[in-house]
């Protein structure tokens, strides 16, 4: 037997000035039970991130993954800690399994970086693809602002005080995060 996930609606916490204490308490809840019986969910994002904005994102991703071979290497894992950057075709490999397709893994960057740390060094960022880095990057604080609604609105529903979310809040508003962007080659007839 499968079960559905459910998908939660969360713009009354994109416009919390326009929603009732009701409308954000039904809407935690609903993540809450969705936690408890599930351990997941999906989220309508509706109200704060568009159609164009994704597309946008996936255009400049395939733009990427199209360019010559050489251009693409310029930010090769190997350039930095080998975390940071592009991986070729089935070089990524995943319970020991290569994977078929290409990748870019950005990490939070940290104050001095040092390649010779594990996850220590810079993100590689192509040159090749106009605004690629500067929509990447705001997609990024988009999805960290996106983590902490998810976050407060968890823990309304959990029951937490106003000045306990605060105090989580404190601790997790600059989290570490990971950013892939996958490029899979298209199939042959």
């Amino acid at each position: 037997m499968s079960f559905p996930l459910p998908v939660i609606d969360l713009s009354p916490w994109f416009n919390r000035k326009d929603s009732s204490r009701d409308e954000l308490e039904s809407t935690s809840r609903k993540i809450h039970d969705a936690c408890l019986r599930y351990g997941f969910f999906y989220l309508k994002l509706q109200g704060f991130a568009t159609e164009e904005e994704m597309e946008e994102l996936a255009n400049l991703g395939r733009e990427f993954f199209h360019l010559e071979q050489i251009k693409k290497d310029e930010i090769r894992l190997a350039n930095e800690n080998g975390a940071r950057g592009y991986q070729r075709l089935k070089e990524n490999v995943t319970m020991g399994k290569a994977d078929n397709h290409e990748g870019i893994d950005f990490y939070k960057p940290v104050a001095q970086p040092d390649k010779t740390k594990p996850l220590w060094g810079k993100n590689q960022w192509t040159k090749h693809v106009p605004e690629f880095r500067e929509k990447f990057e705001a997609w990024i604080q988009k999805m960290k602002a996106l983590g902490l609604i998810v976050m407060e609105a968890m823990a309304m529903g959990l029951g937490m005080t106003q000045p306990e979310w605060e105090n989580l809040k404190s601790q997790v508003d600059d989290s570490f995060w990971v950013m892939r962007i996958i490029g899979k080659p298209l199939a042959h007839h």
